[in-house]
């Protein structure tokens, strides 16, 4: 791994599915020579009125779960802070499903970076979804009508995974692409450049089958093609050992798609270090 690099996407057990503590992961950071890393807990936003169900049970993202999250960040930061530099950030999940809350869920700290992730459509996960020859279809336009929702309406700094939708299809046998939507991917390419919002690469897909990161290298290079200058990269890790997991393929990736530079947030403000 290169040094110097900054891991923008990382889950603790802060996270419902977070297998380390922040101080744990800064050590794994420090061992592996990575100089940055934003704490990207989840918080899932669901539509108003929403009740809840076995897929997405209410109750686990509440503004207490939040603040605990900022008590150990500042806990850490204590610990940590002259020897690695940490963000506070978070995955925020279909914040334009509930704008009003999605604003007071930011309010509880001063963020310096935020993911916008598309998890769920009609409150229920795409991990959750059947894929089959004849759904993958309306299940990508779904994917995507939603994308331009969080793309247009959203706030959030950099969107997350945006091609996410091919590893839960992956895990049941079959292939989805956006790319075989060039038109609607497009559209929220552009939005995105237009609102200031940058992409990540996400190394997960790497060692979870796909064998690439998130998203492929062509939405990568149309992002770019069409003037995205905003790019992270983050692991997705939930545990220690996937911390900077795959990032000289994401960045020769990020090179051979026209990027010079990453971005790097401080209090949500943007600014680039050389790739």
């Amino acid at each position: 791994m290169k040094q110097g690099m900054a891991d923008y996407h990382l889950h603790t057990t802060v996270s419902p599915d977070g297998m380390n503590t922040m101080e744990e992961l800064c050590d794994a950071a420090l061992e592996k020579g990575l100089e940055e890393l934003a704490f990207t807990d989840h918080f899932e936003i669901y539509t108003p009125g929403f009740q809840g169900s076995k897929y997405s049970p209410l109750g686990k993202f509440t503004i207490p779960y939040l603040k605990q999250y900022r008590e150990r960040f500042e806990q850490c930061q204590k610990e940590y802070g002259e020897k690695i530099t940490l963000k506070s950030g978070i995955e925020l999940g279909q914040p334009h499903l509930d704008p009003a809350f999605a604003q007071e869920v930011l309010r509880v700290m001063d963020f310096d970076f935020v993911l916008g992730s598309m998890h769920k459509v009609d409150d229920i996960d795409f991990s959750e979804r059947d894929y089959t020859c004849e759904q993958n279809e309306a299940l990508c336009r779904m994917n995507l009508e939603n994308l331009y929702r969080l793309a247009d309406e959203g706030d959030f700094d950099c969107l997350a995974h945006l091609d996410l939708i091919k590893r839960y299809a992956a895990r049941q046998g079959q292939r989805v692409s956006l790319l075989d939507y060039p038109a609607e991917l497009e559209v929220i390419l552009k939005r995105l450049i237009e609102r200031g919002k940058g992409i990540e690469i996400n190394t997960s897909g790497v060692r979870q089958g796909m064998g690439e990161p998130i998203p492929a290298f062509e939405i990568l290079s149309l992002y770019r093609k069409l003037g995205g200058e905003i790019l992270t990269i983050g692991s997705d890790a939930h545990k220690a050992a996937d911390l900077g997991a795959d990032f000289d393929i994401a960045c020769q990736m990020a090179k051979e798609a026209g990027f010079s530079a990453l971005a790097r947030y401080t209090r949500r403000q943007v600014s680039f270090c050389d790739l």
